[in-house]
């Protein structure tokens, strides 16, 4: 190994990012380490930075570059894959274009023109000025590559095939850091800075050439910064495995789906930026669905995939005949994981607006789904997408889903891991054409009529009055109330949708979402006279009883919570029920707020309940005392007696 500088490695070397390394993967604390790094360190000393690991690129490969092929012809350019060390390599080169960007019309840093650093790290051209060669980039089928062109180096696009995924994202982030950073130094300061990174930070720089050893090293490389995924892992094993196949004329296209594999995968699951969806878990899911599931904790898919079914052994010398993996075997795989990322990607965003083709009853579930908790359903979920069934069947699906995850966790207060081995087998069995759609949903009522127990739920809520805050304090209540508002909404023909879930769910100090009707500090007047009546415990029981929580359409001061009914429903400044959610409107009807309206619209709410999940909970009852309104006097109205002639 020989240790180098940034301007010693870009030394007639053109680097290239190659197909089987991941994006760039470093965010903001190990871009605060890196400067930090670089900030702290004195001029006249040097800094130890890490490992650099190139492959020297054959000829084969490098004759296809086009636009690069002078530079290595005619100016005895060395062309050269990163294996290890290219997270560092992108971040030096990124904050080089930064400072560039920094230097003033008409000057120098460092004794050097702009022109020169750009030529030395980002661009040249040959004399015919129509071919541009990038002296450090991605092979050019990596969607990060144009990227890098444009929205890095600001150069122009001559493809206008942007595409935007996780990576790409963390290139962007990295240049708008090293940006904000910039401008807090003045000139001076920056050349300082500038120096100390193309001369101060020292990489032990080592070369190999054997294509096996490459994938081999890179695998076992103790990669410093960010670690590898799962999923990255994977990419580079099975490009690997792709090598073993000498005698296979189709190695090269299976080499080229993986590629394609992978961009779409990580395009999808960085499609939506707002709520990027992890490696692992895709991966983990996929597993489930297309190998088997089994009850080992942690990461016993990553064993299965890296360690028994995608391994060099099972190639070069498997046990026996049977267990040799066929080139087949891989394309197989890898087309199922490029056809379940977009099938991913629309089942956690099924709103967003770019190439959706799921109908609205789809849209509707997969939206409660993702409120409520998939639970162990995302596999059965992928399998029904990746067998094309039907959308109306997809549909019923996901109904009996969402009501499995409600009856069975909400309600019933079943394990967490209720019902996952029988799930999960249902998806692998639905993928392979095993078993039907219709047999799968009958499988799933199956398991809810077994395990659903409205006693369950009626101890659940007991404890919750005794520890807590009875129905306040039940975690279904939120998805509850909000299904019962869709309900309302869908009954009324309301277009107007004021009850939002982000809102409703979200915590704002001196806010509420969620109203006791009757306040739990009833000390004004109007309560006084409602409930004065009762004792402290029979107050303490309807305050938290269903039926006097109220979801609020937008978070309303916490100082509301006390007034009368009547402020509550107006008053008189533009705040009350009157101009609120559609439940809001329908309290707002109530002449007042006693104890008979507070058991009245629980046990209107059970009765939704009921209906909305088609279970039975009860008789009248088993309601009262399940809203611990069983015990509490309400005044006897005496019905008029019958007036004779």
């Amino acid at each position: 190994m020989q240790l180098r500088s940034l301007n010693e490695i870009f030394e007639n070397r053109l680097i290239r990012i190659p197909d089987y390394q991941r994006g760039y993967a470093w965010r903001k604390q190990q871009l605060k380490d890196f400067w930090e790094d670089l900030t702290l360190l004195e001029a006249d000393r040097v800094h130890y930075t890490g490992v650099i690991t190139l492959e020297a690129v054959d000829r084969k490969t490098w004759s296809k570059w086009e636009d690069d092929e002078w530079l290595i012809d005619d100016l005895d350019y060395k062309p050269y894959f990163v294996v290890d060390g290219q997270q560092r390599l992108t971040t030096a080169i990124i904050l080089i274009q930064a400072i560039i960007e920094t230097v003033p019309d008409g000057k120098s840093i460092a004794n050097q023109f702009v022109s020169d650093l750009k030529a030395k790290f980002v661009q040249r051209k040959p004399t015919d000025g129509i071919r541009e060669s990038y002296i450090f980039g991605y092979e050019k089928d990596n969607p990060s590559d144009e990227f890098l062109r444009t929205k890095i180096f600001g150069l122009q696009s001559h493809t206008n095939q942007l595409q935007e995924t996780l990576y790409t994202r963390n290139l962007f982030n990295a240049k708008k850091f090293f940006k904000e950073k910039l401008v807090e130094l003045s000139f001076e300061e920056i050349t300082v800075l500038y120096k100390k990174l193309t001369q101060k930070l020292r990489f032990n720089l080592y070369e190999i050439d054997d294509e096996i050893d490459v994938f081999v090293t890179f695998e076992t490389m103790n990669n410093r910064g960010k670690s590898l995924t799962n999923l990255e892992l994977l990419k580079n094993r099975l490009i690997y495995l792709s090598t073993l196949y000498r005698d296979n004329q189709g190695r090269s296209k299976l080499r080229k789906n993986i590629n394609d594999a992978w961009k779409t995968i990580y395009e999808y699951l960085g499609k939506n930026p707002e709520k990027p969806l992890p490696d692992d878990e895709f991966l983990k899911n996929h597993w489930i669905m297309y190998f088997k599931y089994s009850r080992d904790k942690g990461d016993d898919y990553k064993k299965f995939l890296l360690d028994e079914k995608f391994n060099a052994r099972c190639i070069t010398h498997p046990k026996n005949a049977q267990d040799t993996l066929k080139i087949e075997e891989i394309q197989d795989y890898v087309a199922s994981l490029q056809q379940s990322v977009m099938n991913w990607f629309y089942l956690h965003n099924p709103y967003f607006p770019v190439a959706n083709n799921l109908s609205d009853d789809e849209q509707l579930w997969l939206d409660r789904l993702g409120r409520l908790g998939f639970n162990a359903f995302r596999p059965l979920i992928l399998a029904a997408y990746n067998t094309n069934t039907p959308a109306t069947k997809i549909a019923e699906l996901l109904k009996v889903a969402e009501r499995f995850a409600f009856t069975l966790f909400s309600l019933s207060q079943r394990r967490a891991n209720t019902g996952d081995s029988a799930i999960y087998g249902l998806a692998r069995e639905l993928l392979t054409g095993r078993n039907t759609i219709d047999a799968t949903i009958n499988s799933i009522e199956g398991l809810i009529t077994r395990f659903f127990d409205p006693h369950n739920y009626f101890t659940y809520i007991e404890d919750k009055y005794k520890f807590r805050d009875g129905f306040y304090s039940w975690k279904g209540i939120r998805y509850f109330l909000y299904e019962y508002e869709h309900y309302l909404k869908e009954k009324g023909k309301n277009p107007t949708t004021k009850l939002m879930w982000n809102e409703f769910t979200e915590s704002l100090e001196g806010y509420v979402t969620l109203e006791h009707i009757y306040p739990q500090k009833d000390t004004d007047p109007y309560w006084v006279s409602k409930f004065g009546h009762l004792d402290e415990q029979q107050r303490k029981w309807l305050t938290h009883s269903l039926g006097n929580l109220l979801p609020l359409s937008r978070s309303k001061n916490s100082s509301l919570q006390n007034d009368s009914f009547d402020l509550k429903k107006n008053n008189d400044d533009g705040i009350g029920y009157y101009n609120g959610s559609v439940s809001e409107n329908e309290v707002n009807t109530k002449q007042d707020w006693t104890p008979k309206e507070i058991k009245e619209r629980g046990l209107t709410l059970l009765k939704f309940m009921e209906e909305r999940w088609e279970i039975a909970l009860g008789d009248q009852d088993f309601k009262e005392k399940l809203l611990h309104v069983d015990s509490i006097p309400f005044p006897v109205v005496m019905a008029e007696k019958e007036v004779t002639a």
